[in-house]
């Protein structure tokens, strides 16, 4: 049922294409494409850096080793982060030359001046806004101490005109050369994501059906696992978002990141709502963690409702079927909750999975009518 990239899939059949598919998987894990992108970046602006610095008038071609340097440093995942990280680094070398001119005026111990340094770059570590640019600061004065000289002046000045002219041909190399756009991929993550809870469905309905209690008592503690899953992508949405902030890439491939947090909200509240059915599921089949009487007849319902919810998830995938898909997984809540009520005495585990299969069905379509609704309006704005 699982696809092919889903936890729930079983050990691949063999035959070379399957392995060759297999090697290719963990090269892409290991060596993603949008690092060997970076990494083509970061190496040609180096080189426009080391050309730049060597043909720099005056001195500063004597210091042309910074300017690569900087270039390398402005480098990352999206032109958003490579600015700030550029904007940082350009205020802690600025900093750091000034403190160590500062130390060098006062003529200071050597031992002095270096605990000096210490307690100030220990206490620019608390600024958040400096960011990465705070490690620069106790760099930046130790190579002024150490390097200037007598001419310590146009050293400190030469340094961080050569390192900062690096950083800027870095930042124009990301914006100029395919600048990273991350939120297909989010995007792909997030539908991946859904069809494996589906999949989950499907193996948690089988089990039901089957012999009771069930052999198989693994999916009892799947809780955890979507729930982490959900939080790594709430990164990859985050990343998406900044990855379109500056990026000229975003006036002809246009893409809404709203959409994708929506779907991933909607994730989350169907991950929680699952944990409690299997916590109830579990104590029907083993009594942990607090018992609960479920029958046959009513354990084929609850299985019926997971199938449907588990194509409910994968018509909200696609953004097809999902009324029909709606109209049948609430068909099977109301049937196991029409046995559920026969019963003299209706068990409270019982009427919580109904809840939870109903809040979690509610939530698939409120989230395809938000997600339609936008993009309709997308659509006319454009």
């Amino acid at each position: 049922m699982g696809t092919p990239d889903s936890p729930l899939s079983g050990p691949p059949s063999g035959g070379g294409a399957t392995a060759r598919r297999r090697a290719r998987r963990a090269l892409l894990r290991w060596l993603p494409r949008f690092r060997i992108a970076i990494a083509a970046r970061a190496a040609l602006g180096a080189m426009a850096a080391w050309f730049v610095a060597n043909n720099l008038p005056g001195e500063l071609h004597q210091y042309a080793y910074a300017a690569p340097l900087g270039a390398f440093i402005a480098t990352g995942s999206t032109v958003f982060t490579i600015a700030r990280t550029a904007m940082q680094q350009t205020i802690g070398l600025i900093l750091g030359a000034a403190l160590g001119l500062a130390l060098l005026a006062l003529d200071l111990p050597g031992f002095v001046a270096v605990g000096a340094i210490a307690v100030v770059a220990v206490l620019v570590q608390g600024f958040a806004s400096l960011g990465i640019g705070g490690a620069v600061v106790p760099v930046v004065a130790l190579l002024v101490l150490i390097f200037g000289g007598v001419d310590a002046d146009n050293y400190a000045l030469a340094y961080v005109a050569q390192f900062t002219v690096g950083l800027a041909i870095g930042v124009v190399a990301n914006l100029v050369i395919v600048p990273p756009l991350h939120d297909r991929e989010a995007r792909e993550q997030i539908r991946l994501a859904v069809h494996d809870l589906a999949d989950r469905t499907d193996v948690i309905a089988a089990q039901l059906r089957g012999a009771w209690p069930p052999p198989r008592d693994d999916w009892a503690g799947w809780g955890p696992e979507p729930s982490l899953q959900a939080d790594d992508l709430g990164d990859a949405v985050r990343q998406a978002r900044e990855s379109r902030l500056l990026n000229p890439r975003t006036i002809w491939r246009p893409h809404d990141v709203d959409r994708d947090a929506r779907m991933l909200a909607s994730l989350r509240s169907i991950v929680h709502r699952m944990a409690e059915v299997l916590d109830v599921l579990a104590g029907a089949a083993w009594g942990l963690p607090v018992p609960v009487r479920l029958d046959a007849d009513e354990r084929a319902l609850v299985a019926d409702a997971l199938d449907a919810l588990g194509e409910h998830l994968r018509a909200l995938a696609g953004l097809e079927g999902v009324a029909e898909a709606s109209r049948a997984s609430a068909a099977a809540i109301d049937a196991l909750y029409r046995a559920i009520v026969e019963r003299d005495e209706p068990e409270s585990g019982s009427a919580a999975v109904v809840f939870a299969l109903r809040a979690m069905r509610l939530r698939l379509d409120r989230t395809a009518a938000e997600v339609r609704g936008e993009a309709a309006r997308g659509a006319s704005a454009a």
